[in-house]
């Protein structure tokens, strides 16, 4: 039988000890090592039954833990949105100027507070560039009747969509006063058109 040099036996003992212990079988784990994944579970658990009611949380208001909630809803899943509600109170003026604070720019269309909001449930005609003399009349009509509007009281803005902005950067909201949509409102006195994704004409 061959032995192998005291050299060669040294350099393994060496890496050996370098290397550490074998990791112990399966069966022979400590109870320890499994810490970290039942704490992930449980913290899991637990938030799933504090925002469902099923475990209280003395230390939060309810509406605290329902605003909190919603403000968790995946949009690409659910296809739901936050009933969140924020308030309107500014005075109002026709947009003449290159600065915009709160001002109306068409029926559908204004600032407030120096940011861009376009109503996203109506469509109404165009003044800038209308298809016909009608739709020129009726957009300035629109113009009036929204300024009147938002300079009324009881108004909120409230998100309906799934996306926050268009593609022109404008906030994406319906307008609600006392409870009902304004654009409901526009739309019985001929003044809009519920938006369907596309543009209706205003010319027939």
């Amino acid at each position: 039988m061959t032995r192998k040099p005291a050299r060669v036996l040294l350099l393994k003992d060496a890496r050996q000890k370098l290397a550490g212990p074998p990791p112990p079988p399966r069966s022979q784990r400590r109870p320890t090592d499994f810490i970290p994944l039942r704490l992930a579970t449980i913290l899991l658990i637990g938030g799933i039954g504090i925002y469902s009611g099923l475990i209280p949380a003395p230390r939060l208001a309810p509406a605290t833990i329902l605003a909190d909630a919603a403000s968790l809803i995946d949009f690409s899943t659910t296809g739901s949105i936050s009933s969140r509600a924020d308030p309107i109170h500014a005075t109002f003026s026709i947009c003449a100027s290159a600065t915009r604070i709160n001002c109306v720019v068409d029926g559908d269309t204004f600032w407030y507070e120096g940011v861009k909001y376009r109503i996203s449930d109506i469509n109404t005609p165009e003044i800038s560039q209308p298809a016909c003399e009608r739709e020129r009349q009726l957009g300035h009509q629109a113009q009036v009747a929204l300024l009147e509007t938002l300079n009324g009281t009881g108004l909120t803005l409230e998100q309906q969509e799934r996306r926050d902005t268009d593609k022109y950067g404008r906030k994406l909201r319906v307008v609600m006063q006392d409870g009902q949509s304004i654009g409901d409102t526009l739309i019985a006195q001929g003044l809009a058109h519920r938006w369907e994704g596309h543009k209706l004409s205003w010319c027939e």
